[in-house]
């Protein structure tokens, strides 16, 4: 099997010291499985089809950079920074978002699987999650005001004490979400879905005009 070609004219990071800046560079189909990038730092980078299964992310920073068709399974991502970074068609499983650097925070996902991540605890106002498969997921006591997770559909997730004030769930589907515990004021659903919202209430509903 032949390597994964990079774009750009620098070297592999994966081998570079820690510390080395990488700026406004392109990199396709390559494979930092297991590598260790931790303190790097990316500005403005395009990363497309590559696969971070397994690799240290710790202290790296990412600045507006995008990930297209990327794998991110069991990253490490401790202090992390990530700043206006947009994931398209990635998948993103087992990651402890609340490791990251939430002074710079700022994150895009469309069209993404998100499967066993954990949002516990993060300011997240206006961030998008759209079109995306949200799969056994955990947002507690996450601030999501006028967040976006439009088409998307939802398995086994949890929300608990999550301000999702004004937040958009048009199109969205599967979602358990508890009025009681969530503040869930001006945020919009659509019908039929918004129906589950009642299940949390000791009532019974039908759909036929009775005499």
């Amino acid at each position: 099997m032949s390597s994964p070609e990079r774009v750009g004219g620098a070297a592999d990071p994966a081998d570079l010291p820690e510390g080395e800046s990488f700026s406004s560079e392109a990199f396709a189909h390559r494979s930092f499985a297991g590598a260790d990038l931790s303190g790097r730092d990316f500005a403005a980078c395009e990363f497309e089809g590559c696969d971070f299964t397994g690799a240290n992310l710790e202290r790296a920073s990412f600045d507006d950079c995008s990930f297209t068709g990327c794998n991110f399974s069991n990253s490490r991502i401790g202090n992390a920074r990530f700043l206006a970074a947009g994931f398209t068609g990635c998948k993103l499983a087992g990651l402890n978002f609340y490791h990251l650097d939430q002074l710079a925070l700022d994150l895009r996902f469309s069209s993404c699987i998100l499967r066993d991540c954990n949002f516990g605890e993060l300011k997240m106002k206006g961030m998008a999650f759209l079109d995306c498969e949200i799969d056994r997921c955990t947002f507690q006591d996450c601030y999501l005001r006028e967040a976006s997770f439009e088409g998307t559909s939802f398995r086994g997730t949890l929300f608990h004490k999550a301000d999702l004030q004004a937040a958009s769930f048009r199109r969205a589907r599967g979602y358990a979400i508890d009025p009681r515990t969530n503040n869930v004021r001006k945020a919009v659903f659509d019908l039929p879905e918004a129906v589950s919202l009642l299940g949390f209430f000791d009532i019974v509903l039908k759909n036929e005009v009775e005499d």
